[in-house]
């Protein structure tokens, strides 16, 4: 196995790792899941564009998430502060979006793929959060998954997108900062 699958797959344990923590646990272990985020910005090699990444795709999903609960498509037990999803939430949310560069990128510029991906994995995800206790579906459960499948059809590209292009700005700035020591 080349370094670059391990690393796709370390990221890959590494974000079901946090995703079994929040699905189950929720804040039992928050202490655990920040611990799994420290480890994870340890050994980047790129910790300014995942921190970005994240930032970005923190912000979207806890809007699209806000929005969903706001219109009464998901309920928390969860005590809710700020915002109407619980931190546990947005925490896997900032998993996810550190999988984009890494497990996922193989996915960037496959917008069919990940249209359809979203679609089936997106709602697959709420669904056996569901299952397990973190969420609740006050609606019927066909009605949820398919307006989640409709969402996550185009958050997953569009997540996709922003990382790819957060992605091209820090390639584009690096190389420029280095053939400015080139010149020098």
């Amino acid at each position: 196995m080349n370094s670059s699958m391990l690393n796709k797959a370390v990221n890959f344990i590494w974000f079901q790792t946090t995703w079994f923590l929040v699905i189950f646990k929720q804040y039992e272990f928050i202490w655990a899941i920040g611990l799994l985020f420290i480890a994870f910005f340890a050994f980047s090699r790129a910790k300014s564009r995942d921190v970005v990444i994240m930032l970005v795709i923190v912000i979207l999903g806890t809007l699209v998430d806000s929005v969903l609960t706001k219109t009464g498509l998901f309920l928390f037990n969860s005590a809710v502060y700020l915002v109407p999803i619980p931190v546990w939430l947005i925490a896997l949310w900032g998993a996810f979006s550190l999988t984009l560069p890494y497990s996922l990128n193989y996915l960037q510029g496959r917008w069919v793929v990940c249209v359809l991906l979203g679609a089936v994995f997106g709602p697959v995800s709420y669904w056996a959060g569901e299952r397990f206790g973190a969420v609740v579906f006050p609606q019927t459960l066909w009605s949820t998954l398919v307006i989640l499948s409709a969402v996550w059809a185009v958050i997953f590209p569009v997540c996709m997108g922003i990382a790819r292009g957060i992605e091209q700005y820090f390639t584009d700035n690096s190389q420029t900062q280095f053939e400015r020591q080139e010149k020098s």
